[in-house]
């Protein structure tokens, strides 16, 4: 088992505000509104659920990834 510091620890609270702005951050940078990305797969409840911190599933986030062109290695690749 990797051994972490409690300095470098997150909260689980601290990753979903940071993944939830990720995808903010997607969305605004194409200009496109929630409702834009229905026709692309998503619903506007798992857009919601994502960018508001809310619990998401991983199945939800790897559909809102598909719909935003994104892998998920690419995502995490730029939270870090």
């Amino acid at each position: 088992m990797i051994e972490v510091s409690e300095d470098t620890k997150i909260s689980n609270g601290q990753r979903l505000e940071t993944i939830s702005r990720m995808l903010k951050e997607i969305r605004f940078s194409e200009g496109r509104n929630q409702d834009e990305y229905v026709e692309y797969g998503a619903t506007r409840r798992q857009i919601q659920r994502g960018e508001y911190g809310l619990n998401l599933r991983l199945t939800s986030l790897f559909n809102l990834l598909d719909c935003y062109g994104y892998s998920l290695r690419d995502f995490f690749e730029d939270l870090e």
